[in-house]
């Protein structure tokens, strides 16, 4: 599939669309890793008042759009401080460095921010991920999630002068 994808920052008319590409991604992705009463609890997580608050947030969410059919593919979120809080692709785009996209983004934003590094929690199922994209695992964890405990992943990444100044990212 050639696809086009444009990078922009999300915007509270974007609150009905994050929804179904974080539920659709956790559900047909992440089941390989967490059993159904974990991913209830994931997604049970995310209300529209939460998808709100965090866009309200010190969060800088980047989505991943597919030109062609005007849809958001994926999306992610991260603060100035380099913690990557979400990054979810719909399953229809996985496999199409959507992914990478919107990680390289993130990373930029970070370092423009003066931030050394990024962060971030990991599921089992991004963390092959993460590693590929040059994340190192920091250390294994389980984290209660609506009372249901889930392992993750803290993992860092130092960023480079290389990865901050990209200039392909700096506007998207």
């Amino acid at each position: 599939m050639n696809t086009n994808f444009s990078l922009r920052e999300a915007n509270l008319n974007d609150l009905s669309l994050l929804q179904p590409v974080f539920e659709k991604s956790v559900r047909q992705t992440c089941i390989r890793h967490y059993s159904k009463r974990q991913i209830d609890a994931w997604i049970n997580k995310a209300s529209p008042e939460r998808w709100k608050e965090l866009l309200e947030s010190d969060l800088h969410f980047i989505v991943a759009e597919d030109t062609e059919k005007d849809m958001i593919a994926g999306f992610t979120s991260i603060n100035k401080k380099g913690y990557l809080h979400s990054m979810f692709v719909a399953p229809d785009y996985q496999r199409q460095k959507v992914a990478s996209l919107l990680l390289k983004a993130a990373e930029s934003f970070a370092g423009r921010h003066h931030a050394e590094f990024v962060f971030t929690e990991a599921s089992k199922t991004a963390k092959p991920f993460f590693e590929f994209m040059g994340y190192q695992t920091e250390r294994k964890q389980t984290v209660s999630v609506n009372q249901v405990e889930m392992i993750n992943f803290v993992m860092k990444k130092y960023l480079s002068f290389k990865t901050v100044s990209n200039e392909n990212l700096s506007g998207y």
